[in-house]
């Protein structure tokens, strides 16, 4: 670990590395001691650049609309709206992924997408969901009405927003 560790502080700029707490000019074993603790926040840095600034807040039993990068048979690449509602949420940072779950043909049909992936290119939300779950898996055994969420609607809408 400690090798790789040494590989991100060659590619980060020297300004960084003062900001992180990395000696350059430390000793071998002290500046990997060094890296190791500061190894997180090197990470959690970098991964700043990875994010995508554009997308909304989603939260589970929202119900989104989201834009996929979809590739045609002959190479030109297109934008894909799905329409559907998030029924868990994985991960932080540049890791997140949302379960997505929509109907189609009377089929229920699941995604899992990182948010911030290259197939991910617009997200939008329509509806907020008022839930007490962080899971909505009960979701799949539910058919028409039943699976409608309740809607947080006036000023509590204004606050969840707020809050984002």
């Amino acid at each position: 670990s400690c090798v790789l560790v040494k590989m991100l502080a060659q590619k980060v700029s020297a300004s960084l590395q003062q900001r992180v707490g990395i000696r350059p000019f430390a000793p071998a074993r002290a500046r990997c001691v060094q890296a190791r603790a500061g190894a997180t926040a090197l990470v959690k840095e970098m991964e700043k650049d990875m994010l995508k600034p554009n997308l909304a807040a989603v939260h589970v039993g929202d119900t989104i609309r989201i834009g996929l990068a979809v590739v045609e048979g002959n190479g030109k690449t297109r934008t894909q709206n799905l329409e559907g509602t998030v029924i868990a949420e994985h991960g932080a940072g540049s890791n997140k992924t949302i379960t997505f779950r929509r109907l189609f043909q009377g089929v229920g049909i699941e995604l899992i997408l990182p948010v911030h992936g290259p197939t991910v290119q617009s997200m939008e939300v329509l509806k907020r969901g008022r839930v007490r779950r962080a899971k909505l898996y009960y979701l799949r055994d539910r058919v028409g009405k039943a699976a409608k969420l309740k809607e947080i609607v006036g000023a509590a809408a204004k606050k969840a927003a707020a809050a984002n």
